[in-house]
């Protein structure tokens, strides 16, 4: 047997393995991946730095992080599961959309569901001041974040 031919049915040992184990934890989601950190607030001092419909705010709750361009993973399957999931958590979230005048930084999501080949969307908390020496968020919104993964993990 080739190496080649060993290592693809490895794989889809570990895959089918993956399957059964999602399937019995009742997660829903197999294969998926939640790529979080955090996301650009609107400024008050800058709010046209933002889309208009697409300013998020710290104690507002999760952000969902979407860019045309790929920037972010997340595409309309996961942005559903999220925000359905956020709905299961009975916590509020938020979209964010960089605007195109604009450039827009990026995260490691487009590379783990290009790596990976896994459906992926980039979330985050609101946050004032990304890379500065006083980044701030709101008191609540890790608490919504933790309770929108959860819920997201669980099957919701």
């Amino acid at each position: 047997m080739d190496r080649i031919k060993v290592l693809r049915e490895r794989a889809e040992r570990l895959r089918l393995h993956s399957l059964r184990a999602t399937s019995e934890a009742g997660s829903g989601h197999p294969s998926s991946c939640l790529s979080a950190d955090m996301a650009h607030a609107v400024h008050p001092n800058y709010p046209e730095r933002h889309e208009p419909g697409h300013r998020p705010l710290p104690n507002a709750g999760p952000v969902l992080k979407v860019n045309a361009n790929q920037r972010y993973a997340t595409d309309a399957v996961t942005a559903a599961l999220f925000r359905r999931a956020c709905g299961a958590a009975d916590v509020p979230s938020q979209v964010f959309v960089s605007r195109n005048s604009m450039p827009c930084g990026s995260t490691i999501g487009p590379l783990t569901a290009g790596r990976l080949g896994i459906a992926t969307a980039d979330v985050g908390c609101a946050q004032l001041s990304m890379h500065s020496a006083r980044e701030l968020c709101g008191a609540d919104d890790p608490g919504y974040l933790v309770a929108a993964l959860g819920a997201y993990f669980a099957g919701a």
